[in-house]
């Protein structure tokens, strides 16, 4: 066989032409389809960067929300701590105020306790001079 072949040149020439007006075509709706890819690159490009964007800004706020929360988690420790000390303070300045007002009627107490004493005393030498007296009484009338 022979690398040669025979065709018809009418043919030949409508296949070309065929050809001719069936390729730009083809070429122009590849290259409409390659724009239409670039302009969905491109906006998918754009999400993507508007997403980020967000994802930042959201990030941001999410720490800037811990960094508030952390904040009042340490006000609140501190407001804690000061009113701890303040009521520490408080109860010791009752207990010393108690001490001292306790004190003050012990000290009372012995004065009142010392007139309570006397006052037996006091008494009991009465009596004891009366029934002295009663005693001697007899004595004297019968003497």
């Amino acid at each position: 066989m022979s690398p040669y072949r025979v065709v018809n040149a009418d043919e030949f020439s409508q296949l070309i032409e065929r050809m001719r007006i069936s390729v730009p075509s083809s070429i122009r709706e590849s290259e409409r389809t390659l724009a239409e890819r670039d302009a969905i690159i491109a906006e998918a490009q754009n999400e993507a960067k508007n997403i980020i964007a967000q994802a930042h800004g959201r990030a941001q706020e999410l720490l800037s929300e811990n960094a508030l929360v952390q904040a009042a988690h340490r006000e609140a420790d501190r407001i804690i701590a000061n009113s701890r000390n303040e009521a520490m303070r408080h109860a010791q300045e009752a207990d010393r105020y108690a001490t001292e007002v306790l004190e003050e009627l012990a000290k009372k107490l012995d004065i009142i306790t010392q007139q309570v004493d006397n006052g037996i005393r006091m008494l009991q030498e009465r009596a004891g001079t009366r029934a002295d007296a009663e005693s001697e009484a007899p004595r004297k009338e019968k003497g």
